[in-house]
């Protein structure tokens, strides 16, 4: 199994779920798109060893981010 990031919303705020290979999952939450942006750049280019699973509500706006090289 490979490792996952998951990113959505839930209760109004922005969520990154990490899930390692073994399944075991760590949530991070953001009151802020700005918040999500520095969450995302926290993993740098390493964010590339992850599978992105990103909400439809937010894939517009996370993928933006990313190609602009998360500035």
């Amino acid at each position: 199994m490979s490792k996952k990031l998951k990113i959505y919303k839930e209760n109004g705020e922005f969520v990154i779920e990490r899930i390692n290979e073994f399944n075991h999952a760590i949530k991070r939450f953001f009151v802020t798109q700005d918040g999500l942006f520095e969450g995302l750049k926290a993993y740098g280019t390493g964010i590339t060893d992850f599978q992105l699973d990103v909400s439809e509500e937010l894939w517009a706006t996370v993928i933006n981010f990313l190609n602009n090289g998360m500035e």
